[in-house]
């Protein structure tokens, strides 16, 4: 086949260049001779010419060389025009999007180069620019090897046929759209029972997809699979249906997450035009809520019969002639035996009489006043308040609230009425005995020396008594509400509103003490309170509140506090110097046991010199101990204490002075630690107190039993193990009269002229505050075979709180080191008895007699340890201390103060300039002179 020019097959003229004889001649020529066209074809022309079918051929370079005539009217070109050109570029170019298509993705242009026969559906684009469907078939022409040599297309405008189709999809999806959409269950069975459409509806109210129950069995599927009565039922409902009868009940079915839903369902048979059953159509409406607002009706109803059984008020029910149609029993309660009047005209034998204290009091209700009567005109009565006499008690007057309301229909018409009456008898009664108690209140509460006031629940004031009116020379406009703020100091004033508010709002009772000012510009302390008044329910209702003048009382006490400032102050400073004379005694005596004579009378009363000094510095700290405890200022150093190691300490220090008395002192301790949670010095003090008393009452060849042992117990309400400490001698016992007052203070029994017990009688009023302060309990009494008891109790710890043993230890012997010691003390004799004590156990000591001379030998000289005094002359101990931390040579020396004034705050000061220790005076020998030997 030529390829040099395409061909018309079909006419006679060449399709050249126009007006080029020459070349049309020779495309004639050529025609005749194209194998596409021999003679023998010639007979299709006029077939191609008539046909309906767009015909096109294509050459082996797929350029158009033949279109017929139906291919012009459905391309709206010309063969002229395309002839020799790719048909691809005019008619198939461009996609419906606007997007090119590329020849090499044209299905049609394939058949050629594939030597195969394509087909399908394409949108080709007209001349004129507009795009339409062709359905096309797309065929090689092969010659006589079989070999491609050319395409011939049909090609079929479905431009309508595609409109149908989208026409009857649209529609399709719509009914489809409408069918998701109806409220209603709607779904589409075979005649053998099988689900073959649902709508979306009942899919996702049971929350399942379509795919898990199209094509089962009705019954079979989700809805109704939970209850085989239910699937029997549909199947009785399917075999009826199928037979022509539309079947039609309310059944309860499956829904997502297993609840279950109420539904009208019907199933009903599809007949075809000529009558016959070609498929069944199930659907159904959700009518849960409509049951349950019937059931809801159904309740309401019975509800209210028995509200109208039940209520307390009467009611009464009439139609719109007035006439009575129900009463119920408390209606019964208040009128007795009522006549079912009926007509309004009738209510005249209802006897009631107007009690509402206006000008028609007392006046007797007419028929048409009734508060019935008048709901039936169409009023609304909130509430008469009348008295009646009951059909069944004549003579009585009970008092009643009557309300009324017309009873309306949908339109608004008045149907009927209905009547509420509460007997307020006794309320009325209780009123007005509460207006007789508030009368009793007011005079009272006017009459009581404080100032008085009332609130409501939110704190705003609305009454007072006349004494703050006449205390304030207020009134009552100026002050209620917030208005008080006015007499209150104004430095007190914000502090004083801001807790009142907070206790109001948290309901807690007030207190508070603050200044108001009096009429006459004087400022008076006053102490107020005020406490919540709960209603019935609990609910917060009003405050009362009072103010207390307690000016004199807080001048009284402002005395008495600084009274007890001096005698704080005096207990200090007499505890001062009479520690002081005891230093040197104590040290002197240390001095003669270390190098006096060992003559046994020397001994003798060097042993007596010493203990007087120690029982006088005990009395000292015994009443600085009562006063301490007296002011609250009575502190406990608490840690895990092994009581057995305390007790066995306490008592054997007392063995020498048992002895000495002729007196057995026994000990009955287990080996097994007992452990408490406590201060060990206040632990033995309090023992010690128990023995120094036992000592003291006890005679010559008696006997002092001092025992420890377990018990049950407890402590906060919880189970547990005490400690139980006896201490019992064999003296005269406790007088009968003196054993309830035995733990006050100076509490003491009767002694001879001598005193001879000695003592203040203070040891045991300690004993009870040092127990007591540690949870514990302290019991006195005579025990059965004579002799005074003591019992303490002490809570034990828990194994877990107990320390692991300690392996310090204390030297027995603090024997010399020969370190440098600087002692600064204004007391010539106590300086000069602890310098001589000092240097006999080979120290090297120096001695200043004031707090300037003592720090400025400390720089120069810097000594090892110095001990201190405090009440010193020029700068006090403090003063030195602070300036020996100051200085860099003395910043390191051990400080320790050796003082009479040794109460908590003084000691607290002393650490706090800088001492290393503090020793009350007066210290025992032995003990400070281990602390020097440790510290040098």
């Amino acid at each position: 086949m030529s390829s040099e020019s395409p061909l018309h097959p079909m006419s006679g003229s060449a399709h050249g260049s126009p007006g080029n004889e020459n070349q049309t001649s020779k495309g004639q020529v050529e025609r005749s001779r194209h194998p596409l066209l021999s003679d023998t074809r010639r007979q299709l022309e006029a077939v191609c010419n008539n046909a309906t079918l767009a015909l096109f051929i294509m050459d082996e370079r797929q350029h158009c060389v033949f279109m017929n005539p139906a291919a012009e009217r459905l391309t709206g070109y010309t063969l002229a025009e395309v002839l020799g050109q790719p048909l691809h570029e005019f008619v198939h170019h461009t996609r419906p999007d606007g997007s090119p298509y590329p020849l090499s993705e044209c299905p049609i242009d394939q058949a050629f180069p594939q030597n195969n026969q394509e087909q399908g559906d394409e949108v080709f684009v007209h001349k004129d620019g507009r795009f339409y469907h062709v359905s096309f078939t797309a065929s090689p022409i092969r010659d006589e090897a079989e070999q491609p040599i050319g395409t011939v297309i049909e090609v079929r405008d479905i431009t309508g046929e595609k409109q149908v189709e989208q026409t009857l999809r649209q529609s399709a999806q719509f009914t489809r759209r409408v069918l998701d959409n109806l409220f209603a269950f709607v779904g589409v069975l075979a005649l053998d029972g099988t689900l073959v459409e649902a709508n979306r509806a009942p899919l996702e109210a049971a929350g399942i997809p379509a795919s898990e129950v199209l094509g089962k069995k009705f019954w079979d599927c989700y809805w109704w699979s939970y209850s085989p009565q239910v699937q029997e039922q549909l199947r009785g409902a399917w075999a009826r249906a199928v037979r022509g009868e539309t079947v039609r009940y309310d059944v309860p079915v499956r829904m997502g997450g297993d609840s279950r839903r109420w539904i009208d369902f019907q199933l009903a048979p599809l007949r075809d035009e000529q009558g016959r059953i070609t498929h069944l159509i199930p659907s159904a409406m959700d009518i849960t809520e409509r049951r349950e607002v019937e059931a809801a009706l159904r309740e309401k109803e019975a509800l209210l019969d028995a509200v109208l059984e039940a209520a307390p008020v009467g009611i009464i029910v009439a139609d719109a002639a007035g006439k009575l149609l129900r009463m119920n029993p408390a209606n019964d309660r208040i009128w007795g035996s009522a006549p079912f009047s009926e007509q309004i005209e009738e209510y005249r034998e209802w006897n009631g009489w107007w009690a509402d204290g206006s000008e028609r009091h007392g006046m007797r209700l007419e028929a048409r006043d009734w508060a019935m009567a008048r709901a039936l005109r169409g009023e609304v009565v909130p509430s008469d308040l009348i008295e009646i006499e009951p059909f069944d008690a004549p003579g009585t007057r009970r008092t009643i609230l009557n309300s009324g309301a017309p009873v309306r229909s949908a339109d608004g018409q008045i149907i009927g009425g209905v009547v509420a009456q509460m007997d307020i008898t006794d309320r009325v009664r209780a009123e007005a005995g509460l207006r007789e108690g508030e009368r009793r209140f007011r005079a009272l509460a006017d009459n009581i020396p404080q100032l008085a006031w009332m609130t409501d629940e939110t704190g705003w004031i609305f009454w007072y008594n006349r004494r703050w009116f006449d205390y304030t020379g207020a009134t009552l406009e100026e002050m209620q509400g917030w208005g008080w703020q006015k007499v209150h100091h104004p430095e007190h004033l914000e502090r004083v509103t801001e807790k009142f508010r907070r206790h109001v709002a948290t309901g807690a009772g007030w207190e508070d003490t603050f200044p108001l000012r009096r009429h006459d510009g004087e400022y008076r302390w006053f102490l107020s309170r005020a406490a919540p008044i709960r209603d019935e329910s609990g609910r917060i209702a009003h405050w009362f509140g009072t103010n207390t003048d307690i000016t004199e009382q807080r001048e009284t006490e402002e005395v008495l506090r600084e009274t007890d400032r001096r005698k704080d102050e005096f207990l200090a400073m007499l505890a001062h110097e009479l520690r002081n004379p005891l230093v040197p005694i104590t040290n002197a005596v240390a001095i003669l046991r270390a190098r006096g004579p060992q003559d046994p009378l020397l001994e003798r009363q060097r042993e007596i010199i010493r203990r007087q000094a120690e029982h006088m510095a005990r009395l000292v700290s015994d009443l600085l101990e009562v006063s301490r405890i007296s002011r609250g200022k009575f502190t406990l150093q608490q840690k895990s204490v092994d009581l057995v190691e305390m007790l066995r300490s306490c008592t054997g220090d007392y063995l020498p002075s048992a002895q000495e008395a002729g007196i057995q002192l026994e000990m009955e301790i287990s080996g097994e630690a007992q452990w408490v949670h406590g201060d060990a010095v206040r632990l033995c003090q309090a023992v010690n107190n128990l023995l120094s008393n036992a000592l003291k009452f006890t005679p010559s060849g008696g006997r002092i039993h001092v025992a420890l042992r377990r018990a049950p117990g407890g402590h906060g309400g919880e189970p547990g193990e005490e400690a139980v400490i006896t201490v019992r001698d064999s003296g005269p016992g406790i007088p009968a009269e003196l054993l309830p007052r035995i733990w006050e203070p100076f509490t003491q029994g009767e002694q001879e002229l001598d005193r001879s017990r000695g003592g203040l009688g203070l040891g045991l009023a300690l004993v009870k505050r040092i127990i007591e302060g540690h949870s514990g309990t302290v019991e006195a009494r005579n025990a059965e075979a004579g002799g005074a008891e003591f019992v303490l109790t002490l809570p034990l710890t828990r194994a877990e709180q107990r320390p692991q043993a300690s392996s310090l230890t204390t030297p027995s012997d603090p024997g010399g080191a020969g370190g440098r010691i600087l002692l600064i003390e204004d007391n010539v004799d106590a300086a000069d008895t602890l310098e001589e004590l000092l240097e006999l156990k080979g120290y090297e000591v120096r001695v200043a007699r004031d707090g300037l001379s003592g720090a400025e030998l400390a720089s120069s000289w810097v000594p090892d340890l110095v001990l201190c005094d405090i009440g010193l002359p020029g700068l006090n101990g403090y003063q030195v201390a602070e300036r020996l931390r100051e200085d860099p040579r003395t910043r390191s020396v051990r400080l320790v103060a050796i003082s009479g004034y040794a109460q908590p705050d003084q000691m607290a000061r002393g650490r706090a300039a800088g001492f290393d220790e503090y020793l009350p005076k007066p210290i025992d020998p032995d003990q400070l002179l281990h602390l020097v030997a440790a510290y040098t």
